[in-house]
């Protein structure tokens, strides 16, 4: 499987999403049903990269940092932030990524905004 290949299109199809403009709440409620659905594949593929014993230690990393940098520059809400982070938390918990790894994640976090 590309990883790279399959989380560069999905960082395209989010910025697209990112710079459209929609003319009904629903529009913009599709989109943002979309937008949660990128974001899903990006773990996704996260999981299925952990899964993958043909790649090598460096190749994991390098996609576990694209796919988590791609993941946290497209984290809306607090519930994003809940919902990846336990899902990453579980990775971690099952000793499949590094505590490195999961702080990437909380690490990555602009949530300087909402403070």
């Amino acid at each position: 499987m590309d990883y790279f290949s399959n989380l560069h299109r999905i960082e395209q199809v989010l910025s697209v999403l990112d710079n459209t403009s929609y003319d009904t709440i629903e529009e913009a409620n599709n989109c943002l049903i979309k937008y949660d659905e990128l974001k899903d594949n990006v773990i996704t593929i996260i999981n299925q990269m952990l899964n993958d014993f043909s790649n090598s230690s460096s190749t994991k990393e390098c996609v576990y940092n694209k796919a988590i940098q791609i993941l946290t520059n497209h984290i809306g809400s607090a519930d994003d932030i809940q919902k990846y982070g336990s899902l990453l938390e579980s990775f971690y918990n099952e000793g499949r990524i590094t505590k490195q790894q999961l702080n990437l994640f909380y690490n990555r976090l602009d949530i300087g905004r909402w403070r």
